[in-house]
């Protein structure tokens, strides 16, 4: 039986859609470890996306199979697409974990980037504050946000982090659907022509 490709496309969709989830999904995990692993979150996070992505990846797979073979007939092919398609969501959701202006790129379309407060900064920081407390109020205007202590910019990385992960995932999520089909959608046994 011929692989169908309108099954295919929908699944490179759910995939994507699916691959949009994972990264924010990993930051909630991400967040409730921080304390076991807090030098390492960037490789916790990508050890996840990476772990998630082959599970919904295998899922996916395992239809196209079914569908095209008339049912799982070779779970080895399935997982060696699984694996594929996982190493794929590996290196680009490497991408804006590791190259913070490709992480900017997605994020700043939903927030603004705060910089870090250094030492000197903070100094400057509380003149500027003070001074526009001072000025808020005489009602004239409101002071705007500035720079962050080094634990609220952690916090923040890790939103952009899965903001600009969910972009690239959504790409890997298509790609690795596409790529694990060759593998997963071939039928033992099949003559070919």
């Amino acid at each position: 039986m011929p692989l169908d490709t309108g099954l295919l496309y929908g699944e490179m969709v759910g995939s994507a859609i699916m691959h949009i989830a994972i990264p924010f999904a990993a930051i909630l995990i991400i967040q409730s470890l921080r304390d076991i692993f807090p030098k390492q979150t960037a490789l916790v996070f990508l050890g996840l996306c990476v772990i998630a992505s082959f599970l919904v990846q295998m899922a996916f797979l395992t239809v196209l199979q079914a569908n095209a073979c008339s049912g799982v007939k070779n779970f080895g092919g399935i997982a060696q697409g699984a694996l594929i398609a996982a190493i794929i969501t590996g290196i680009l959701v490497a991408i804006p974990v590791f190259l913070e202006p490709m992480r900017h790129m997605v994020s700043q379309l939903f927030f603004e980037h705060q910089v870090l407060l250094t030492p000197e900064l903070r100094v400057v920081h509380d003149i500027v504050a003070k001074a526009g407390a001072e000025i808020e109020k005489t009602g004239s205007t409101k002071m705007v946000g500035g720079a962050i202590n080094e634990e609220e910019y952690d916090e923040q990385t890790l939103y952009e982090i899965s903001a600009g992960s969910s972009y690239w995932g959504a790409f890997a999520g298509a790609y690795g659907v596409a790529f694990g089909s060759l593998t997963a959608a071939s039928c033992p046994g099949a003559s070919g022509p």
